[in-house]
């Protein structure tokens, strides 16, 4: 599901076990090395950061979520804020990706023009339906868009006083 409305399920809250975070990442990874395969590589522009230039924003699952907050929050980072440029939130000033290692297979397979677009569905479908089957396990709701799901993920870490 690619609603504009993040519905992440009951789970949210509670973070997803280290086994679970490690097979995400396993996907994660493969769609990396299907892309370095494709000889597709990033050219470092962030234009692909740049949802409203683009009009494309990335949908992630609950596993991919909770990824890429962990890596927000390893960068000592504790909220969330959603710039009003229509830009990634983990965009940082000087146009690098500042949760490159948590980042989501859609930013991983470069949804972005200048990296050559997307790799073809058919060439990542079994890594979209592995990440939707450990949506569906972590009580996820399906995909929904990244800043959305991610900015949840740390008012409901606020809310419980975590840092």
């Amino acid at each position: 599901m690619a609603s504009g409305r993040c519905r992440h399920g009951r789970a949210e809250g509670n973070a997803p076990s280290a086994d679970v975070l490690a097979a995400v990442r396993r996907l994660l990874e493969e769609g990396a090395r299907r892309v370095s395969r494709a000889q597709r590589f990033c050219m470092g522009t962030a234009d692909c950061c740049r949802f409203r230039l683009t009009g494309e924003t990335p949908h992630v699952t609950l596993g991919e979520a909770w990824l890429a907050w962990k890596a927000w929050r390893a960068s000592g980072r504790t909220r969330v804020e959603l710039p009003d440029d229509g830009s990634c939130p983990f965009l940082s000033g000087e146009g690098r990706c500042m949760i490159y290692e948590g980042r989501p297979l859609a930013c991983r397979t470069h949804f972005c023009v200048s990296a050559g677009g997307a790799l073809p569905r058919r060439d990542v479908i079994d890594l979209i339906h592995g990440l939707e089957d450990m949506d569906a396990a972590l009580g996820g709701d399906g995909a929904c868009r990244l800043p959305e799901a991610v900015e949840r993920l740390s008012r409901k870490s606020a809310g419980r006083g975590r840092k």
